[in-house]
């Protein structure tokens, strides 16, 4: 651990520093080198009388690294001509060395040579002081040079946006913490704390009030923290802690000297309680979201950056599948979990190099006449190395990491291929759907990508679909109407998929720039019978033609369900009663049949 004159609580910024000066003077730990003890005695001299109080002096330079590693002095005051050991030699060693390298060093020298200087400086040097040497102006440099590594030790080891510690002085932290707890046998938890809606206050409402966001949110985290007197007075410990903000939106907290894992539990519960309360930006109340994952120490792991690895794998585990209380301890299953996570991930990567995508297509089929006449593309993944992957599982992984882009641009383009060889084949207005996800849909490229995309395969925009689910489209739906605007502008169709499935707001509904309403196939199941009144599904596609738009029914299985649909005046459906999804050779045979079907 670096001496304490220079932790955080001393200097906030630079005035902070300049405001706190008799303090910090007063704490800093100088260390004087110099062969020759009369210079060192007269230096020590001088700065005891500006307030100095705290040093360490040797004559002997050979001794140096070893008192500095033993001491951790804040500034080193060093002779260059020294016999032995140089002062350049020392400046090498110490910047060589990782617990030392930071450590500022002005130069004591009676030299004016500039080759000196120079090396001096590119060793690493921050200022020089010519012997003999002036009282005041050796104040005036140590000042500035504390001054400076107060600055710099804030900058690097403080976010500059909470004030909260970085990720390396939280590690370094925790290490300490760890060598007590093992000492005494008492165990720890490590808290990883994501607030998950930070991206969406960013995209909505800009960075500006994103980092207002930011800075409430933790002001949160550290009232939480102190006011651990919540798990004192439950389980009557003396429990440590630490915070800090490891990256843009997430945070940690490592709480040593518990009694028992569930010490940890109340803290999480109390953060997702108190972090529950709306915070006021600019006019609008906006919820925070959190998901904690927590790991235990000495059960889950026993040093720190494992204990993060599996909290943060834990937190993973909350928000895929937590309840209401949105923690989650760490097991061994979830490594087994994550680790398949991992395994997609890698393998998204190099699917369209390694041709395992492959695109089927599932039967839009008009109502009345029963003919086929489009497709909704969707994408199937086998694995090499995995096997065969749901859509359900990898679909989300990609948009968390961004490979929805490529893989959505190569589907698109395989599939608007196929599509356009189909309408030449057969002489038909052949209709494509194609799902995109919201990561797609905010890609500042989206729209170039299908301009792109219809020109290379020569297929007609207003015969081209876009798919959106009702979250992905009513999420953020403000901005998204904008963003749909954008697309319509190139002639495609909009299409609201998974219908009654979501929260829509109506007032929005009627805004957004949508041709189609597909409503969801949980729905259609319900009908059962021809005496089925489904009130439901009947206001769905009266509201649907009321707004224009064309309706599909997903999943038609029976011919009950059919004729309900045809009754409702549905436009289109989808289901196995026609097809499922097939490759593109055996949907070419069915067109074939139903085209044959249709002379």
């Amino acid at each position: 651990m670096q001496n304490n004159a220079l932790e955080k609580s001393d200097f906030l910024d630079s005035d902070a520093v300049d405001d706190q000066y008799e303090s910090l003077i007063a704490a800093a730990k100088i260390m004087l080198v110099d062969d020759e003890p009369i210079n060192t005695d007269v230096l020590q001299t001088y700065l005891t009388g500006e307030g100095y109080s705290n040093f360490v002096s040797t004559s002997d330079s050979t001794q140096a690294i070893s008192m500095m590693q033993a001491e951790k002095p804040d500034v080193v005051l060093l002779d260059l001509m020294m016999p032995e050991v140089s002062g350049f030699d020392v400046l090498q060693t110490m910047r060589a060395n990782r617990s030392l390298k930071h450590i500022p060093v002005v130069i004591l020298t009676s030299s004016d040579d500039a080759d000196t200087k120079l090396r001096a400086l590119h060793l690493g040097a921050m200022d020089f002081l010519a012997k003999p040497v002036d009282a005041s102006e050796l104040a005036l440099r140590l000042r500035n040079t504390l001054a400076a590594k107060a600055y710099q030790h804030q900058m690097v080891n403080y976010d500059q946006l909470t004030g909260l510690a970085k990720l390396d002085v939280f590690i370094d932290n925790t290490y300490a913490v760890l060598d007590a707890l093992r000492a005494e046998g008492a165990m720890g938890a490590a808290l990883h704390i994501h607030l998950d809606n930070l991206k969406t206050v960013n995209n909505s409402m800009g960075t500006e009030l994103g980092n207002r966001f930011i800075q409430l949110y933790s002001r949160k985290l550290e009232s939480c923290v102190r006011s651990t007197n919540v798990i004192r007075d439950t389980f009557g410990t003396d429990i440590t802690t630490t915070l800090a903000r490891t990256s843009g939106d997430k945070f940690s907290i490592f709480l040593g000297h518990l009694d028992n894992p569930q010490q940890a539990a109340v803290l999480a519960r109390r953060i997702v309680i108190d972090t529950n309360e709306p915070f006021n930006l600019d006019g609008q109340q906006i919820y925070p979201s959190t998901k904690i994952g927590i790991s235990v120490f000495p059960d889950d792991a026993r040093d720190p950056q494992q204990l993060m690895n599996n909290a943060e794998t834990a937190m993973a585990h909350a928000k895929d599948h937590g309840g209401s209380e949105h923690y989650a301890f760490y097991s061994g299953s979830m490594n087994e979990e994550s680790t398949r996570i991992l395994s997609i991930e890698n393998g998204l990567h190099k699917a369209i190099e390694n041709n395992e995508l492959k695109v089927t297509y599932q039967p839009k089929v008009d109502l009345i006449t029963g003919d086929i006449i489009g497709a909704e593309a969707l994408i199937r993944w086998i694995s090499r190395d995995i096997g065969f992957v749901s859509p359900e599982e990898f679909i989300p992984i990609s948009e968390r990491t961004g490979q929805i882009i490529p893989i959505g641009a190569w589907i698109l383009e395989q599939a608007c291929n196929q599509a356009a060889l189909w309408q030449k084949q057969f002489s038909i207005d052949f209709k494509l759907a194609v799902n995109v996800s919201i990561r797609q849909i905010h890609d500042s490229r989206m729209d170039l990508t299908v301009a792109k995309v219809l020109e290379k395969t020569g297929f007609p925009a207003s015969s081209l679909t876009l798919e959106l689910t009702e979250n992905m489209v009513m999420e953020n739906a403000e901005s998204n109407i904008e963003l749909l605007h954008n697309l319509k502008k190139i002639g495609v169709r909009l299409s609201i998929d998974d219908f009654g499935t979501g929260y829509s707001s109506l007032s929005y509904l009627q805004r957004l720039p949508l041709d189609e309403l597909k409503i969801d196939r949980s729905f259609i199941e319900e009908v059962q019978s021809a005496e089925n009144k489904s009130p439901i599904v009947r206001a769905m596609v009266s509201m649907a033609h009321d707004l224009g738009m064309t309706v599909v029914a997903e999943g038609i299985e029976t011919d009950v369900q059919l004729n309900h649909m045809k009754l409702l005046q549905c436009e289109l459906y989808q289901g196995y009663l026609c097809s499922k999804p097939v490759v593109a050779k055996a949907f070419t045979e069915l067109l074939q049949q139903n085209y044959s079907a249709s002379q």
